[in-house]
C-alpha cells in the first residue's frame, strides 16, 4: 500500500504541476484503478474527495479577490451556481448509482481521449491570460452551462471537464482565463460537494467506516500531491510546459486503451 501511495503521488504530483492542474487531478482516478487496484466506483468518490480539498485551498487563496467582486457577481457565484449544481450533480449521480461497470469505463475512456487530445494540439498564450473583451453570448452561455455541466460530470464521473471547457471559454470566446479558471473552481467546489452528499447519503450502500476510509485516503492523497507540486514548480520550468503537455496528452490516449480494454 504505501508503495502505492507514493508512486501515485509522485505521478501526479509532477504531472500536475507541469501542466498547471491544482484541483481537477483527472490522473488520479485512473492511477486509483491501474495502480491501487480501486474500482471505478471506489476512485470516483476518492477523487471528489480531492477535488473538493484542492478547490477549498484555491477559494481560500482568492479569498480577497471574492471578497472584492460586485454583488451582482457574488450573488451569481454563491446562489445560483450552488442551485445550478446542486440539481446537475443529483442527475449526475443517480446515473452514476444506475450505470453499468461497462459505461463508466466506456465514458472514462472517451474523456482521457479527449484530455489527451487537448493536452497534445491545444496549448494557451500569454496573452489569453487577459482578455477583456469576451464575446457576450459566450459569457452568458458559459455563465448557465458552465456550472451544470461540472455538475453533470463530477456526478456521474468525477473529473468537472475543466480541460475541455477552458478551451471553448477562452479560445472560442475571448473570455479571461483567470476569471473562467476561478469560475470552474466555484463550480467544481460546490458540486464536489453536492456529489459527496449524493454519492455518500441519497444514493450509497456502503458502510459508515469504508466511507471514512475513502475520506482519508482521498485526504492524504491529496497532501502528497500538493507538496510534490509545489516541489516540482521550483525546479520546472515554463519553457518546458508545452512539450510536457505533449508528452502527458501521448500518456492519457495510451491509458485509454486499457480503460477501453477493462471496459
Amino acid at each position: 500500500m504505501l508503495t502505492q501511495f507514493i508512486i501515485l503521488i509522485l505521478i501526479v504530483g509532477i504531472v500536475t504541476a507541469a501542466i498547471g492542474v491544482r484541483f481537477d487531478r483527472f490522473f488520479t482516478l485512473i492511477l486509483l484503478i491501474f495502480i491501487f487496484g480501486k474500482s471505478i466506483f471506489e476512485g470516483v468518490d476518492i477523487l471528489l474527495w480531492i477535488i473538493l480539498f484542492g478547490t477549498l485551498m484555491i477559494l481560500i487563496e482568492n479569498k480577497n479577490a471574492i471578497f472584492r467582486l460586485e454583488k451582482k457577481m457574488k450573488v451569481k457565484m454563491f446562489l445560483v451556481v450552488p442551485i445550478l449544481t446542486a440539481l446537475a450533480t443529483l442527475l449526475g449521480s443517480y446515473l452514476f448509482s444506475i450505470s453499468t461497470k461497462k459505461v463508466i469505463f466506456i465514458t472514462l475512456g472517451i474523456i482521457a481521449v479527449l484530455y489527451g487530445l487537448r493536452l497534445i494540439f491545444i496549448h494557451f498564450k500569454e496573452d489569453e491570460f487577459t482578455y477583456e473583451n469576451s464575446k457576450p453570448h459566450f459569457v452568458k452561455f458559459c455563465s448557465l452551462f458552465g456550472p451544470i455541466i461540472s455538475g453533470l460530470s463530477l456526478g456521474f464521473i468525477g473529473t468537472s471537464l475543466k480541460p475541455i471547457k477552458l478551451p471553448f471559454a477562452v479560445k472560442l470566446g475571448k473570455m479571461n482565463m483567470k476569471q473562467v479558471y476561478l469560475g470552474n473552481v466555484v463550480s467544481s467546489f460546490f458540486a464536489s460537494i453536492f456529489a459527496l452528499i449524493w454519492h455518500n447519503g441519497v444514493f450509497s450502500t456502503l458502510k459508515i467506516d469504508i466511507k471514512f476510509e475513502y475520506f482519508l485516503l482521498a485526504a492524504a492523497l491529496w497532501t502528497g500531491m500538493h507538496f510534490v507540486a509545489e516541489f516540482t514548480n521550483l525546479l520546472f520550468r515554463q519553457s518546458w510546459k508545452k512539450y510536457f503537455q505533449i508528452l502527458v496528452g501521448l500518456g492519457l490516449l495510451a491509458a485509454s486503451i486499457k480503460i477501453f480494454i477493462l471496459s
